[in-house]
């Protein structure tokens, strides 16, 4: 059987963002994936030396939790083949770009044979981001990489007065239109579960100052089986939803559903258990409250059932 398709996720941002903090917590934390992870340096990451030590010929560093990790050399399709070139390739492969660098240009090789697009998230420091857009030497870097974003995560927010966060999440909506912005408590499988076409980014989440401080609602739901024709009722009722992943059982088949920010996508998947379950990830609204999605998801479910 052919091996499925490995996205590639690229992490971008600015000098000082946060990537490497980032970049720990997912190996961390790899939500049940075996990740790869290609990175500038080494050194940026918090691999302990003994593990460095033990690299093979192929540069491959295996890691806790299943991942393993290489060094981005100037051949990144030559980094690419030294992560999957293993007994158990990894199920998704993630690019820390350089500081200074275009991250969705390395975002490209996912639209290369044996990968799939897995969406390029770029860091933005609060507390700094409205300087650096307007800095003569780093704006067009910076304001680059902000444009080629699928998912934004604003970091250091604790550094901001909520009017110099105010000004942030405004500056970030000016140079990155209709792309979700979280905070870096995001969960991993948001940052991990994008799925995109070319082009095609989420829509906007909350961007109130008090977005950063926000706690991240879980929603679930089970059922049997749907109907077919009321599958393309969802994407009204999961507009504003920040993530989302379900399973419907079609009439003896399976849909595999996923939204982020806003965006669904549907395929058929095939050899899976009989029964439909959902998940989802919300984002409280402005008042705190995330009742009323739960009980709107539950209804726009349960009337996809027989």
């Amino acid at each position: 059987m052919a091996r499925p398709d490995i996205p590639i996720t690229v992490i971008g941002g600015y000098l000082g963002a946060g990537k490497t903090t980032l970049l720990n917590r997912l190996l961390r934390e790899p939500d049940g994936r075996r990740l790869g992870v290609i990175v500038n340096d080494f050194g940026s990451i918090g691999i302990d030396a003994e593990l460095l030590a033990a690299t093979s010929d192929t540069g491959v560093v295996n890691l806790p939790n299943g991942c393993v990790c290489c060094s981005l050399g100037s051949d990144l399709m030559a980094s690419l083949g030294s992560l999957c070139d293993v007994e158990f390739p990894p199920d998704q492969i993630v690019i820390e770009a350089s500081g200074i660098a275009d991250p969705s240009a390395a975002a490209a090789w996912g639209t290369s044979v044996g990968f799939a697009p897995g969406g390029v998230v770029v860091l933005a420091a609060a507390d700094s981001i409205g300087r650096q857009v307007n800095d003569r030497y780093v704006s067009a870097e910076v304001r680059r990489q902000l444009a080629g974003a699928d998912l934004i995560i604003s970091t250091k927010l604790d550094l901001c007065t909520p009017e110099r966060l105010q000004r942030a999440f405004d500056v970030l909506g000016e140079h990155a239109p209709g792309v979700a912005i979280v905070d870096g408590l995001a969960p991993i499988d948001l940052v991990l579960g994008l799925r995109l076409g070319s082009g095609a980014g989420p829509t906007a989440a909350n961007t109130s100052p008090e977005h950063g401080q926000a706690r991240y609602a879980r929603w679930s739901w089970s059922g049997t089986t749907v109907a077919a024709g009321r599958v393309a009722g969802l994407a009204d009722a999961t507009c504003d939803i920040l993530r989302l992943k379900a399973v419907l059982d079609v009439e003896g088949h399976h849909l595999e559903v996923h939204v982020v920010g806003g965006r669904m996508s549907v395929h058929e998947v095939r050899g899976l258990r009989a029964g439909s379950r959902a998940e989802a990830i919300l984002l409280p609204d402005d008042a705190g409250n995330d009742e009323t999605l739960t009980v709107r998801l539950t209804a726009a479910f349960d009337a996809l059932l027989l």
